[in-house]
């Protein structure tokens, strides 16, 4: 008999009928899906559970695709192998993206949440791997580490971008004399999704080039563009993100978890308001 102590909902029907026209049975969201409750069998990460499998599930399913918490949450918004997943119908209800965060606050910050997180990495991975040999290792602090990490990069690029969409717009003459030749395409169009293979680091350097164009362009700005563009709400968002988030560029990544920012978490709610 089952012991955990949080009722899991049954597929409702008009997400399983759906989600099977589509996808097979080998599908890794399908199988997840239909063997929830074996998965869960003889584990009762009680704290973690409080509000839920749902929001473990989708931190889990975030590091396997490489997803910013925007585009999990429109993940579960659209897309029903996810929902069949999660037990969710085929209109769920809305997850904003800061809960995601708050739960990976909580996670890093909190070792009985660790541990319990763990344990569910460790028998969603045993019962139902992933059918991808890029993966080293379950580790949980590096695994909601690395999704932090996604959202602070795609930050970043996002900021980045908008500003010189700005730029270009209200001044392309100034913009032409001082971009590099490399922007137009970095930053033509965002990607926002990471590959997970890169966990283990080999994404420092984008990271590291994104932050030296910041720093480049902002040093240009202070120093010779007229007092229009200093004064734009977009260079002073920018700026904050950039105290925000490079501040922990080359910091050792266990030493940043310790804080109780996640940066993931930060970032939306200070610099959207400027």
């Amino acid at each position: 008999m089952s012991t955990h102590t949080i009722a899991i909902p049954p597929i409702p029907k008009e997400t399983e009928r759906s989600a099977r026209v589509i996808f097979g049975r080998r599908n890794f969201y399908i199988l997840t899906g239909e063997y929830l409750e074996s998965i869960l069998e003889d584990i009762k990460p009680v704290s973690l559970l409080e509000a839920g499998i749902i929001l473990p599930q989708i931190s889990f399913f975030q590091f396997l695709e490489g997803l910013t918490d925007a585009q999990a949450v429109e993940a579960v918004r659209t897309r029903l192998d996810w929902k069949f997943a999660l037990h969710l119908p085929v209109y769920p209800p809305t997850i904003r993206e800061r809960t995601l965060c708050e739960f990976r606050q909580r996670a890093l910050n909190d070792l009985q949440y660790q541990r319990e997180f763990q344990m569910l990495v460790d028998r969603f991975v045993t019962f139902n791997p992933p059918h991808n040999d890029r993966f080293q290792s379950f580790i949980s602090l590096e695994l909601l580490s690395f999704v932090c990490w996604i959202n602070r990069l795609n930050w970043l690029r996002v900021n980045m971008g908008r500003m010189l969409e700005v730029l270009a717009i209200r001044f392309p003459e100034w913009l032409r004399k001082n971009a590099l030749p490399h922007w137009y395409g970095r930053y033509n169009h965002i990607t926002t999704g990471f590959e997970a293979n890169d966990s283990s680091g080999q994404q420092e350097l984008p990271m590291e080039e994104i932050a030296v164009d910041i720093d480049y362009l902002l040093n240009k700005i202070h120093q010779s563009a007229p007092p229009e563009i200093n004064e734009l709400k977009e260079v002073r968002a920018l700026e904050g993100v950039w105290k925000q988030q490079v501040k922990t560029l080359f910091t050792d990544m266990r030493e940043v978890l310790k804080s109780t920012d996640c940066a993931s978490c930060v970032y939306r709610t200070e610099w959207e308001e400027v």
